[in-house]
């Protein structure tokens, strides 16, 4: 009868074996601190052409390792960019109406409770439904500017700080006073070659959306005016008493709709714009 031996290995062996093991496993779970990229913290809100320069030296000098296209970088930069300057108008806008929702819901309900009958329960209603919509504005329009803000940390390569002011930079549409394809290139000599096939129909299909909005953009500056006048009028007048809270409703709702509106379109027209000068850059 053949016995077989088998040799065992020792505990002390046994013991190295698994702290050996335990080391590996540990190691491979542990981040690389050297691949950790460094980035800056900005304490004041860039301009436009310094976040751009900011992305292109993140995207072409070898800060990053994401292959996006370059044109599509500097539009999604101004296409953000533009978005916080937008809801940031429009944030005041809102801001600003709240204010008077909540004096006259205020006033009305004191005036309610204290017997007045030219006060209803249904007036009451409407402002504080007006109030309840206009902080919903100012929930997404919040969320929009963190939005963008957060899609620009990765555009530029750095970290907001906790509190940056961009009250800074004044919002306007930018200039583009061409209504054609033809008018653009007979100004512009330093584009490209002459498009052709589907590089011009592109081109003329992103004249048309700019043309559309600028529409909107020739009404909305033409309102805003009268639109600001009705409100203060409108708010004056219930302040002394002399107006009703239906005339206040309705001069608040169409001054937001106005402003914010306008502002809307401005942001349109500027990232129409831009995405025409993506579609045919200059040299």
């Amino acid at each position: 009868m053949i016995h077989t031996h088998h040799t065992y290995p020792s505990s002390r062996f046994l013991t190295l074996y698994v702290l050996v093991v335990i080391f590996l496993y540990g190691c491979q779970g542990t981040p690389r601190v050297e691949t950790a990229e460094v980035v800056e913290t900005l304490n004041n809100f860039p301009s436009l052409d310094q976040a751009l320069e900011m992305s292109a030296v993140r995207y072409y000098s070898g800060k990053s390792s994401t292959v996006t296209p370059q044109l599509d970088v500097a539009l999604e930069v101004k296409r953000n960019y533009d978005l916080i300057l937008a809801r940031r108008e429009q944030l005041e806008i809102s801001k600003e109406v709240k204010g008077h929702f909540e004096k006259a819901a205020d006033q009305a309900e004191k005036k309610f409770e204290a017997g007045d009958d030219d006060i209803s329960q249904s007036a009451i209603t409407k402002l504080k439904l007006g109030l309840s919509g206009t902080l919903n504005d100012i929930s997404r329009f919040n969320s929009d500017i963190a939005l963008a803000k957060l899609h620009l940390e990765k555009y530029l390569g750095v970290r907001w700080a906790a509190e940056v002011d961009i009250s800074g930079p004044k919002y306007q549409s930018v200039t583009f006073p061409h209504k054609t394809v033809g008018e653009f290139l007979k100004s512009n000599t330093s584009g490209s070659k002459t498009p052709k096939g589907a590089e011009l129909f592109n081109l003329r299909e992103a004249i048309i959306e700019i043309n559309k909005v600028r529409e909107q953009l020739a009404l909305g500056r033409k309102n805003r005016k009268m639109t600001r006048a009705l409100l203060v009028t409108e708010a004056a007048n219930y302040d002394f008493g002399i107006g009703n809270e239906a005339d206040l409703f309705e001069s608040l709702i169409i001054y937001t709709r106005v402003l914010v509106g306008y502002f809307e379109a401005v942001h349109t027209f500027n990232v129409a714009v831009y995405r025409f000068h993506s579609l045919y850059p200059a040299k």
